[in-house]
């Protein structure tokens, strides 16, 4: 089927052009490659000119892109889950900082995780056992930061500045519609503040 279609170009041909450009065996009779077709053209991927007389039908890859078909799993974002080597503290930067909002603590008298909320985001930050490796340096596989949108790039700078927060970049004017600013949060965590500008 593959064969098929990667036979088919923008332009009509044959079913018996087809066949040969697909690589089908000359044995083969031309009804396994009209057959292909046929099943790429249910699919949406196909087209044919010529009316139902095998000898009159050509063949080319649709002009259009076939719609989507609608995931029978429907998913939001429920949550981000961290480790930190002291949940409390890396809760209290994310309150401090940026004004989230404890839900709550789990674990008593030991806290195992604090559940946050960080700009309409749910946020676990789990107390990670003794051994737990630190995170990889930059760059790396995996999630690679958090991106926080503000209102005010400058504000948002002296607010982290002030704060004796390590900055990992200055503002970057990314493009004219998009400024960022880049630091560094608890347990190596990277967080991007970015400022998207009108008609972004």
């Amino acid at each position: 089927m593959q064969a098929v279609l990667d036979a088919l170009t923008d332009e009509f041909m044959s079913t018996s052009v087809v066949k040969i450009r697909a690589g089908i065996p000359s044995t083969n009779r031309n009804t396994v490659a009209l057959a292909a077709c046929r099943e790429l053209e249910r699919r949406g991927l196909a087209e044919h000119t010529g009316c139902g007389a095998r000898s009159t039908l050509r063949w080319r890859r649709t002009r259009h892109r076939p719609e989507r078909t609608p995931s029978p799993m429907h998913v939001r974002c429920d949550h981000v889950h961290l480790r930190s080597r002291d949940a409390v503290a890396a809760a209290r930067f994310y309150v401090d900082l940026f004004g989230a909002r404890e839900i709550r603590r789990d674990g008593s008298p030991v806290v195992s995780r604090v559940t946050i909320e960080l700009g309409g985001l749910t946020v676990f930050i789990e107390q990670a056992p003794e051994g737990t490796t630190p995170a990889s340096a930059q760059p790396h596989l995996g999630i690679e930061h958090i991106g926080l949108g503000v209102e005010d790039i400058e504000q948002a700078y002296e607010h982290v500045r002030r704060h004796g927060i390590e900055i990992i970049s200055g503002i970057n004017e990314v493009n004219p519609r998009l400024r960022t600013v880049f630091i560094k949060g608890p347990d190596g965590a990277v967080i991007e503040l970015l400022q998207r500008l009108a008609g972004s």
